[in-house]
């Protein structure tokens, strides 16, 4: 997605901040940057974890916690082919055998309207079934398919003029009389047949991970600890997680004023760490430091501006060329200096240099937050698969940056904090589960609550060794369809700018309304800072089980998942908030 539309409060705040005016959004006062406050020292630990403003809490609703509970939909085993032209065919659609290939005694062409054409059928069982339907055309073209007037998504279809498959996963219908339709946006389809298939895939969905284990095997307890956590719930429970505007708390303190719970994660972006704006930077670190002082997890991503004169991120804005950095040269735990004398040497280029140069002071800033004992889910280099950015030119390339940056990060910067977090989204741009330790992606579905299964699947099936995470959204699923469908995300992280707030600090429900707010942060299967383990002591307990001998360490690893279920829970009785039950009807 384009980075302006998507963040338009943090692109403000970045124009902002760097023509000197501070960081503030629009008119929303409440947007501005908190006062520039000192480092949190090592015993942040001990600071009030209650010191979210008592007024704040008071003006805020408590809700009730409701529980969620998913509806058994059971695999019962159907398959059957239906062709197109015994179905509806009206209006300006006819039956044709001019075309080579089709079943049946025809296909279906000439649908200009959804109405023309649709194919009705009976179901005796309400579950998720595959669709696959046999189509062709003579120039590529994008259409809809509907089931029971509902649009599902659009297809492309090729252009070749033979008929070819376009198959839709895991499609939840009722049982029943049910009909499928097409949807004509370019038009100029011709439809042979479609068939209906029983799916397993969510029956058969397994969420568990063997021996989870960070990749950089020097990885610090409050890492360890944090990734445990994350492991423990995952396939249980959905962390809940906000992105929020630069050097501010504007879209978390949002969330609260309108749930009366926080996320348990602030996500922030690096993207002006590179820049001349410095207090920016120092400010949003602080503001992290201080969001992990009340036991909130933090999470950053980068969306790194070009080492070139033009400062841009966006592939179509720079003429940065990220092939002409790649090095057969071994430089990640080299010095500066010694990457210079390379590039005097002719063995390296000034490109390769820039991005060393990047990449050395984004660690500085990291490097803050390990002093301070905080884990960090770090995600750079987003969404490189879909061209939008410069470090997404070149697959191969893009493998080389991301590789040189966990090396040099963890290596000679001892980045010992970080938990990396991957999403190229595309299986061919994976960068191998020895360099990332959470796979995730960005789904933006125009107003779709779906729990977006079909891609936890797709990335489940690049690696099954990882816990997997929506890092971006437009707009939450329904926490039902999540439980129903069994997509319990690791975390699912919302975008904030206007994705969240008016440009006048109200709540925007646009993309979720209030209501959908309240009930994604009030329930028994999403978790709220509130829910959080005292990482401190789960980071203590695995230290001490790792002190032990082997054979103590395997006998002790299930005692340490209990003290974090103990902690989680007896921070949940604190709320003491009364449990209703939900279902869908």
């Amino acid at each position: 997605m384009r980075y302006d539309r998507i963040l338009a409060a943090p692109v403000a705040a970045a124009i902002c901040a760097l023509s000197g005016c501070g960081v503030q959004i629009g008119k929303n006062e409440s947007m501005t940057a908190p006062e520039k406050t000192s480092v949190v020292t090592t015993t942040k630990k001990q600071a009030n974890k209650d010191s979210d403003s008592k007024t704040d809490e008071q003006q805020v609703k408590n809700y009730e916690e409701t529980k969620v509970v998913a509806n058994a939909i059971p695999y019962v085993k159907y398959s059957k082919s239906y062709n197109a032209e015994t179905g509806s065919v009206t209006g300006k659609a006819e039956v044709k055998s001019d075309r080579k290939g089709y079943k049946g005694k025809g296909y279906v062409t000439n649908i200009s309207a959804e109405e023309d054409w649709s194919r009705e059928f009976e179901l005796s069982d309400s579950q998720y079934y595959d669709l696959t339907i046999t189509v062709a055309s003579d120039v590529p073209c994008v259409n809809g398919i509907a089931v029971n007037g509902k649009k599902i998504q659009d297809f492309s279809a090729s252009g070749t003029g033979k008929f070819e498959k376009i198959t839709f996963k895991n499609i939840y219908i009722e049982s029943g009389k049910a009909a499928i339709s097409l949807i004509p946006e370019d038009g100029g389809l011709d439809v042979d047949y479609l068939t209906l298939t029983a799916s397993e895939d969510i029956s058969k969905l397994d969420l568990s991970i063997e021996k989870p284990a960070l990749v950089n095997k020097n990885s610090d307890y409050n890492a360890k600890a944090l990734y445990q956590y994350l492991c423990d719930s995952y396939g249980k429970q959905v962390i809940l997680g906000q992105h929020d505007t630069i050097g501010t708390s504007a879209e978390t303190d949002m969330i609260f004023k309108t749930t009366g719970k926080y996320p348990a994660i602030r996500f922030g972006d690096l993207m002006l760490a590179t820049e001349k704006d410095s207090i920016t930077t120092e400010t949003e670190i602080n503001t992290a430091i201080d969001w992990a002082s009340k036991d909130g997890i933090v999470g950053y991503m980068w969306h790194w501006a070009a080492p070139d004169d033009k400062r841009e991120y966006y592939a179509d804005q720079t003429d940065f060329d990220i092939k002409k950095a790649v090095t057969k040269e071994d430089i990640a735990e080299l010095s500066l200096d010694d990457i210079k004398k390379l590039q005097k040497d002719g063995k390296v280029s000034e490109e390769c240099v820039a991005l060393v140069q990047d990449i050395d002071t984004i660690s500085q800033q990291l490097a803050t937050l390990r002093d301070e004992g905080i884990a960090v889910l770090w995600r750079p280099l987003h969404e490189a698969s879909n061209g939008d950015f410069w470090w997404g030119k070149d697959k191969e390339s893009y493998k080389w940056l991301w590789k040189l940056m966990y090396e040099r990060q963890t290596k000679y910067h001892k980045l010992n904090n970080l938990i990396w977090v991957w999403s190229a989204q595309n299986a061919d741009w994976y960068v191998g589960d020895e360099y990332c330790d959470v796979l995730s992606c960005d789904i933006y579905d125009d107003g779709n609550k779906d729990a977006q299964v079909n891609i936890m699947l797709f990335l489940q099936s690049i690696s099954k060794n990882k816990p997997i995470a929506m890092s971006e959204c437009g707009n939450f699923p329904d926490i039902q369809s999540i439980a129903d469908e069994k997509a319990m995300w690791s975390f699912i992280g919302q975008w904030g700018g206007n994705y969240l707030m008016t440009d006048n600090g109200k709540l925007s429900e646009e993309h979720n309304t209030a209501a959908e707010l309240i009930t994604m942060y009030n329930n028994d299967l999403t978790i709220t800072r509130d829910k959080l383990p005292d990482f401190t002591h789960l980071a203590s307990s695995i230290k001490d089980s790792e002190e032990k001998s082997p054979d103590d360490k395997k006998s002790d690893s299930s005692s340490t998942e209990s003290k974090t279920e103990k902690t989680t829970t007896t921070k949940a009785e604190k709320s003491e908030k009364k449990t209703t039950t939900t279902k869908k009807s």
